[in-house]
């Protein structure tokens, strides 16, 4: 469902897309011919060809075969692909390597960090504890990762309703209850007794259940508060009118977030886990544990707490905070975004803070910086609040594409009668060839701002592209003899 909603995205950017899945059994690929896309079904295989291999288990076949299969797929279509996107739990960087000689580019979709990768383009939409380390090794090095639920994979709607959906707060009048696929433990059917008992008469119940879960409706609901949903094809609208949520840990935490909808989680698998942690520790969710250790009296027990106190306006607020539905988005201007498209100026607001540290502590601006050292988050605070006020002394712009996307921050201090410059390309947006587009978009709004004045800016010399991308701007260069630094100085 993520990838499907990465496609949405995608095509309408004018992107052309083909899904290649192989047949199996409870597979998705009547929602994906029904919502429009290109479908070409690899044949289902004897079960035998993954005896003793776990990645052959899950892919229906053995890696070598399936990337064999899927390469004459890609060579059927009649068009060589920009973009190789793989989202299977089954597939690492020996399929991915396979593949390479048919396509020009490969993203890789993961979240369990269990395994190497050769990609261009990694996405991990979720959040977790050293979010940031998970994949340094696994990954080669020059391959741009988009990391966090600011990159979550959702359907449109969601950043739609975003802004339209007002924080929870008071008394809980509905409670949703998902817990995603398959439940051989009967989770749905213990939950939904506990809900009974822990809620009063007028708490309505909503319960989502997929093809694949069945219940038996007549002996867990008088029939009056309590209304089943089977196989919705979306969950915004339940979202949206819910109070609480109880569920699972996984892909609709995302969608929960977006909306501000507080939330009971109970993990149901192990890659779970890290995220319910963190979920938990953010205040974000409540985590009661594994659906193996949790019983009807656990859950009866926490929902009882929470009627009885109603919900904190501030525990939906820090929902809205972590996500706003425009990851999709986020990501195809990763994908896509070249040289010649828009960029335009902003000037950096508060809310900017965590983004700009991330991209200041990346690894490759640190390297091409005058400090290699890391810098603590209680610094960046304080210097960042600074800036802001000096609104005289200092113009801080975050550029961003036509789409809204940040793709990088430009400084400007004043020094004098002139000001001093420096930028940070966002490190999903670097070897496209926009350096000199981000300046120079920055350039043009100082011009705007502040009107013709002298800007100058100090560069390594073993920084090259920076040096080309001040030469390319008209700016002359002055050397020190002795210093590793060069002064490149110019008009805007």
């Amino acid at each position: 469902m993520r990838t499907l909603a990465l496609a949405d995205a995608l095509r309408t950017r004018g992107a052309s897309v083909c899904f290649i899945c192989r047949q199996r059994d409870g597979d998705l690929g009547a929602v994906i011919a029904m919502r429009g896309f290109q479908l070409v079904r690899l044949p289902p295989r004897d079960d035998s060809t993954a005896a003793g291999d776990p990645d052959a288990v899950l892919l229906g076949a053995a890696w070598s075969d399936d990337a064999d299969e899927t390469r004459d797929a890609i060579g059927e279509l009649g068009w060589r692909p920009t973009w190789l996107v793989v989202d299977h739990y089954g597939i690492d960087r020996r399929w991915e390597s396979a593949l390479r000689p048919v396509v020009e580019r490969t993203m890789v979709i993961d979240d369990l960090a269990n395994r190497g990768h050769d990609c261009d383009l990694l996405l991990d939409q979720n959040l977790v504890a050293d979010q940031d380390e998970r994949y340094v090794g696994r990954v080669p090095t020059k391959c741009t990762t988009l990391l966090g639920p600011q990159f979550a994979l959702l359907q449109s709607v969601y950043a739609d309703l975003h802004s339209r959906i007002p924080p929870r707060a008071g008394a809980i009048r509905r409670v949703l209850l998902y817990f995603g696929g398959e439940d051989r433990k009967c989770l749905t059917r213990r939950a939904l007794e506990a809900t009974l008992r822990a809620c009063p008469a007028d708490v309505a119940l909503d319960v989502v259940l997929t093809s694949n879960r069945n219940i038996e409706t007549h002996s867990v609901t008088d029939g009056t508060r309590v209304t089943f949903h089977h196989d919705v094809p979306s969950l915004a609208t339940l979202i949206s009118r819910a109070d609480l949520s109880l569920g699972a840990a996984g892909t609709t935490s995302w969608e929960r977030l977006c909306l501000g909808l507080p939330a009971v989680v109970i993990t149901r698998a192990q890659n779970q886990r890290a995220i319910a942690a963190e979920l938990h520790r953010r205040r974000l969710a409540i985590w009661l544990g594994d659906e193996e250790e949790v019983d009807g009296d656990k859950i009866e027990e926490a929902l009882r707490g929470l009627i009885e106190s109603g919900l904190d306006r501030t525990w939906s607020e820090r929902c809205l905070d972590v996500v706003d539905g425009a990851g999709a988005r986020r990501v195809c201007d990763a994908m896509l975004l070249g040289a010649d498209d828009l960029l335009c100026a902003r000037h950096a607001r508060p809310c900017d803070e965590g983004l700009l540290l991330s991209w200041a502590n990346d690894p490759g601006t640190r390297r091409n910086g005058f400090s290699p050292d890391r810098i603590h988050a209680e610094t960046h605070q304080r210097w960042f609040a600074e800036r802001l006020r000096n609104v005289d002394g200092c113009q801080l712009y975050v550029i961003e594409t036509q789409h809204g996307t940040p793709v990088g921050q430009v400084r400007f201090e004043r020094a004098g009668t002139e000001w001093e410059t420096h930028y940070a390309l966002g490190p999903a947006f670097r070897g496209r060839g926009l350096g000199q587009r981000l300046l120079s978009t920055a350039l043009a709004q100082l011009r705007r701002e502040v009107g013709p004045t002298t800007v100058f800016g100090h560069v390594r010399r073993s920084n090259t592209p920076s040096m080309c991308i001040f030469e390319a701007l008209g700016f002359a260069a002055q050397a020190v003899e002795g210093s590793d630094v060069i002064t490149f100085r110019g008009q805007c």
